[in-house]
């Protein structure tokens, strides 16, 4: 069973009610998402949040999902953002922006045994298998591996230079989602005792990425972080020292310790 540590921080300047970035995990399930709603979209906070709560419950079929299987999975969830806006309180420019829908990266990440199905069902390896992973995500949020202290994974993003401001991302209107659809990414591996997975959206993921290629071990500084206080510090630290754009900031870290 993973130990994990899992903090959200907003924008300076801002309450944490107005984060629009989300995380959820379930240790029973062994899932996790993280999202990072666009501030240009309204209600992008709930849209985060649904996905990710989403996905912790039932995540799409198909590893990695198809297009019809994402497109299919994300009805709900949009019916569910459409329903829960006050439309009669809104004014029409709020209206008019609304109705364009909201926004949001997703990254998923579920644990399963490698071997059987049934073995893949129960998810959890038997002796002398290795646990495995699977990912998928749309949008610019990142994961990473460790292993033996030792940068295993980046995905879906490689390098720091790889962030740009127009990420692809998931909308809450089915008819805006063409090139999210299209641009679906996975990845899968395996999982040994000892390894830590790190969960981040963009800002703090690019940060991980570009101290990764000036020689450093960015996880060991996360690694540290295990009060909502250490995350907030190191975050306001790297905003103001290291150049770290001041967006909301999002990590959930994993770590399977060895018994």
């Amino acid at each position: 069973m993973p130990f994990v540590t899992a903090f959200r921080l907003p924008k300076n300047g801002y309450t944490i009610d107005e984060c629009e970035d989300a995380f959820d995990y379930s240790l029973d399930s062994l899932r996790f998402a993280i999202s990072d709603g666009a501030t240009e979209s309204s209600f992008s906070d709930r849209w985060a949040q649904s996905l990710v709560k989403q996905f912790v419950i039932e995540p799409p079929f198909g590893v990695p999902p198809t297009e019809d299987s994402l497109q299919f999975w994300l009805l709900p969830q949009q019916m569910e953002w459409q329903s829960g806006i006050d439309w009669a309180s809104l004014p029409w420019f709020a209206q008019e922006k609304a109705e364009r829908g909201a926004y949001a990266t997703l990254v998923g990440l579920e644990f399963g045994a490698h071997g059987t199905i049934w073995q893949k069902f129960v998810g959890r390896a038997l002796a002398g298998e290795e646990m495995m992973w699977h990912a998928f995500a749309v949008g610019d949020s990142n994961l990473f591996q460790v292993r033996d202290d030792e940068l295993l994974h980046a995905f879906p993003l490689e390098k720091s230079e790889d962030f740009n401001s127009r990420p692809i991302l998931l909308a809450s209107n089915a008819g805006n989602n063409l090139s999210a659809l299209k641009d679906i990414r996975a990845a899968e591996g395996g999982c040994k005792p000892g390894d830590l997975f790190c969960l981040a959206t963009d800002a703090l993921a690019k940060w991980f990425l570009a101290q990764h290629e000036a020689g450093e071990k960015p996880w060991q500084i996360l690694r540290q972080c295990q009060t909502e206080e250490a995350f907030a510090a190191h975050v306001k630290l790297i905003r103001e020292t290291q150049g770290v754009r001041n967006d909301d900031t999002t990590m959930v870290l994993l770590e399977w310790r060895e018994s």
